[in-house]
């Protein structure tokens, strides 16, 4: 017989993080719930619920989705996140679609900004209005 409790549960642990040491390298798909901290160099995909971070020393080439993206290193490609920030020493290139955007003083940014929007707002907007 099983015992289960809250502490069994699926859930984002968000005291948790993945973290890709320097000197790593990952290509492909990287699939994550806790928080992401990239030392290293990805080539590919991240999907998270949670915060990615790279590193001053860290380098993602591909696509991101997560909650928040935070910039330190460098960021080649397009992300789809709710916040991203790009901090002194950061350099983003590429796409970005997000809620909010911070780019810090001596941060680089090169490229597009979208700004994300709910889909009850926009097909709200879209809808023509009756008179």
């Amino acid at each position: 017989m099983a015992i289960f409790n809250k502490t069994d549960a699926e859930s984002p642990a968000s005291s948790e993080t993945t973290i890709i040491a320097s000197g790593a390298k990952i290509d492909g798909v990287f699939n994550c719930n806790s928080r992401l901290h990239v030392d290293g160099e990805i080539t590919g995909q991240i999907n998270s619920k949670s915060i990615v971070t790279i590193g001053k020393g860290g380098k993602i080439n591909g696509e991101i989705t997560a909650n928040r993206l935070i910039v330190n290193g460098l960021f080649e490609g397009e992300a789809n996140c709710d916040g991203v920030e790009v901090l002194a020493g950061g350099k983003f290139l590429g796409k970005v679609e997000s809620k909010e955007l911070m780019i810090e003083a001596k941060a680089e940014f090169e490229g597009e900004s979208k700004i994300k929007r709910d889909n009850v707002t926009q097909l709200n907007k879209e809808l023509p209005k009756d008179k």
